[in-house]
């Protein structure tokens, strides 16, 4: 039982940290690589663990997840705005909500776990629909990501940026 309080914990913990690495999209600075990859990474671990401690065991269900999350996030990459830095291999998208909704939700979720089974120790229904939800959002970020690196980035105008600052754009 100690275990599964400290997964929860680590899987909030994550979730918020996936959330706060996504500020980049409100604030339409520029980040690097790693800036990109970093919060669908931690989504990843954060749904990981959802699924791992997830009381319901729906493979059929997490596996369609997956998929529509993952098909729907790379469709949503293909609509974001970008500019790109293609010396500094810095890339800045236009403001956009859904991915930092997708994170937040993910906290939410992480928090749910958290409390309910931790700390008001409510049995759980066992569908795994919560596992499949995080494993959902969690592959939409990583679609919106795979897209936006491989496919609209390249494709965008060249725009001198600095790391960490909005660039004029006069």
């Amino acid at each position: 039982m100690k275990s599964l309080l400290i997964l929860h914990v680590t899987a909030a913990v994550l979730a918020a940290i996936a959330l706060w690495s996504m500020r980049h999209e409100l604030t339409e600075k520029a980040t690097s690589r790693f800036g990109w990859a970093a919060p669908p990474l931690l989504a990843v671990i954060v749904a990981v663990i959802l699924l791992y401690v997830s009381p319901g065991k729906r493979w059929e269900l997490w596996t369609v997840a997956i998929l529509i999350g993952l098909a729907l996030g790379l469709g949503a990459g293909v609509i974001l705005k970008v500019d790109k830095d293609f010396e500094r291999k810095l890339v800045r998208v236009h403001r956009a909500y859904d991915g930092v909704a997708a994170a937040g939700v993910l906290f939410l979720l992480a928090l749910t776990r958290l409390i309910t089974s931790d700390m008001m120790t409510r049995q759980s229904g066992k569908f795994g629909v919560l596992g499949a939800i995080s494993v959902f959002l969690a592959c939409y970020l990583v679609g919106r990501v795979i897209t936006l690196r491989y496919y609209t980035a390249p494709r965008s105008v060249h725009l001198d940026m600095s790391r960490g600052h909005r660039p004029r754009t006069e």
